[in-house]
């Protein structure tokens, strides 16, 4: 593997972008990101210059589409790892030259096997379609989520259906689970592991401080700074209900079910 490997990023968030080029350069393998391509348009032109480069790591929803716009129009040859939330599309991805498919957020190891895939099928191009998708499908295992907390209260436990959970927020170190009749108890995890351990169908954390649940929300309005005032079913107006500008635009695509 002495061969630099040429590596093309379609990601149109920078930290996403950021951190799964850091897991790359934990791989130790001898790389060059060639392009980080943001959105459909952006792939368009580049892709239609015939570049030279060895392997794809993208996204599927883009600020202006899909990656499958990219993909039906330029018709790429190239191996292409997906990297994205939800494993609704696993299927439709392996229709293309697909070696793997990552759930975010991306592990070490899922970046490690997904290039070792690459170099095997690379040295074994004889793989027809049909034994590579089995292949990659036996590899996929859809992520666990979470489906409940237990509270103690006083002496006594209480399970939380996290169907009954309305938000979870931060506030001076610690981090508060609230339920849907409006009450409130303390939870022993930050907001960046319920973010792992909560499926992003059903909650999205709006801003620094505050994850709601999607069958809570009952509106969402314009605010100053080109932000979103939320207004939940159950009062919460002590809580900070805005969603921050740079996550305004992911937040649109989730309530529409767009990764």
């Amino acid at each position: 593997m002495d061969k630099t490997l040429k590596i093309v990023l379609v990601e149109d968030e920078p930290i996403s972008s950021l951190y799964l080029q850091n897991l790359i350069s934990e791989t130790d393998i001898k790389h060059e990101i060639v392009a980080e391509i943001t959105s459909v348009a952006m792939a368009l032109s580049f892709f239609a210059k015939n570049p030279d480069f060895d392997l794809i790591f993208m996204d599927i929803h883009l600020g202006d589409g899909t990656c499958f716009d990219i993909l039906d129009t330029t018709g790429i040859e190239k191996p292409i790892i997906f990297c994205t939330t939800f494993d609704t599309y696993a299927v439709q991805a392996f229709k293309y030259n697909s070696i793997d498919y990552i759930l975010k957020p991306a592990k070490i190891n899922d970046v490690e096997n997904a290039l070792k895939k690459y170099w095997s099928f690379k040295k074994s191009d004889e793989d027809d379609y049909l034994v590579r998708m089995d292949k990659m499908m036996d590899s996929f295992t859809p992520p666990r989520y979470k489906k409940r907390f237990l509270i103690r209260n006083e002496n006594r436990l209480k399970p939380i259906l996290i169907s009954n959970v309305s938000c979870f927020y931060s506030e001076e170190g610690n981090t508060y689970l609230v339920e849907k009749s409006g009450h409130s108890h303390i939870v022993d995890f930050t907001l960046e592991r319920l973010e792992e351990l909560i499926d992003p169908n059903d909650f999205f954390r709006i801003n620094r401080k505050m994850m709601i649940n999607i069958d809570e929300i009952h509106s969402a309005e314009d605010y100053f700074n080109s932000r979103l005032k939320i207004t939940l079913q159950t009062n919460q107006s002590e809580l900070d209900l805005v969603v921050s500008r740079n996550r305004v635009r992911h937040f649109k695509n989730w309530l529409k079910g767009v990764s």
